[in-house]
């Protein structure tokens, strides 16, 4: 049976998937720590990949170099825009992923790696030629669809999270004023939320031809930043609930 990596920044936001594996082998690949065993009657490897998007990079390249999973689903928290309206406890689920820093500053505002015009990855495109890609990197739709489907199905034991699909927003300055968040969100158009790590993951898997998922749940507003506001712990216990789910339903 096809295989699946299983990627988080932090071991906080993988613990309890860890803790469900058997036939568990734990080791260190260049410095980054892997979990592996069974779950759901599935071979599945838990990377621990680091926060920001270098070690992400990094972490997952040294992983695709040594085995070649069927699927990457990558889960973890994040903060989400005012404009998408969710809650705290919320899921959601990428329909792409957008570098939301990389460009350049002009007196006019920000304005994306198209600027510059040098793509941050060119490959061979399925009907010949070549695609570039700037800051942009759409997810496979049909596995979008089908993360959907799946978890709207779900069974939850406390209260039935809300589930949105759209876009995400990578940055490594997160947004901790409404007025960022506001402008990031319009950049962005349809923008659900920010993370640290998700354009760094979908940009190496599309790199080595490899599947890719996100799946996120809310963890805070993106405001005028209020620590006393989050729930870290509720995000990263549904964000895990949600991919023993999808590792059971999916069939990459």
């Amino acid at each position: 049976m096809s295989a699946i990596l299983l990627l988080t920044a932090t071991a906080f936001e993988q613990q309890s998937i860890v803790d469900q594996l058997t036939e568990p082998v734990r080791y260190s690949l260049s410095g980054r720590q892997v979990s592996r065993g069974r779950l759901r009657g599935r071979p599945v490897w838990v990377l621990e990949g680091g926060l920001g998007a270098v070690n992400t990079a990094h972490a997952l390249t040294v992983a695709l170099q040594t085995n070649r999973p069927e699927l990457v689903l990558q889960i973890g928290v994040g903060g989400a825009y005012a404009t998408a309206a969710l809650a705290v406890g919320d899921l959601v689920i990428a329909t792409e992923e957008n570098y939301g820093d990389l460009g350049v500053r002009t007196p006019e505002g920000w304005q994306s790696a198209d600027a510059i015009g040098i793509p941050v990855l060119q490959v061979p495109g399925p009907q010949g030629g070549e695609e570039r890609y700037f800051n942009r990197f759409p997810l496979e739709e049909n596995l979008v669809t089908s993360a959907g489907e799946a978890l709207g199905e779900m069974s939850w034991a406390d209260e039935q999270p809300g589930l949105a699909a759209g876009p995400f927003v990578t940055v490594q300055e997160c947004s901790g004023t409404a007025q960022l968040g506001s402008e990031r969100a319009e950049l962005f158009s349809g923008a659900l939320c920010e993370n640290m790590e998700g354009a760094a993951a979908a940009h190496i898997c599309r790199l080595y031809a490899t599947p890719f998922l996100e799946v996120r749940a809310i963890s805070n507003q993106v405001e005028d930043r209020r620590r006393e506001t989050w729930d870290l712990p509720l995000a990263a216990a549904r964000a895990q609930q949600a991919a023993v789910h999808l590792i059971g339903e999916l069939k990459p």
